[in-house]
């Protein structure tokens, strides 16, 4: 573990670790994971906005919103997991 520990710290190599041939965890950089979890925040926020301002436009109550949001991840996720059978 501390040969691959030193490879991701030095060279920055990036690991997989499978569990019976599914991919569970990966081991990356620190700096990597930081830079991720930024990106993945600001772009939370931008939608955010995007929603709020699509409310306060068209005078739908941000319940109805969030309601029709949560509908429409249910469906993503029945299709794909209609696609991995």
């Amino acid at each position: 573990m501390g040969e691959i520990l030193d490879r991701v710290r030095l060279r920055f190599d990036s690991f997989v670790v499978e569990r019976k041939g599914r991919e569970v965890a990966a081991i990356i950089p620190a700096e990597r994971l930081r830079r991720i979890e930024d990106f993945a925040r600001r772009r939370a926020a931008e939608l955010q906005a995007v929603q709020d301002e699509h409310v306060r436009e068209k005078g739908h109550d941000p319940a109805e919103m969030e309601r029709a949001i949560a509908e429409a991840a249910r469906e993503v996720k029945a299709k794909r997991k209609a696609r991995k059978k």
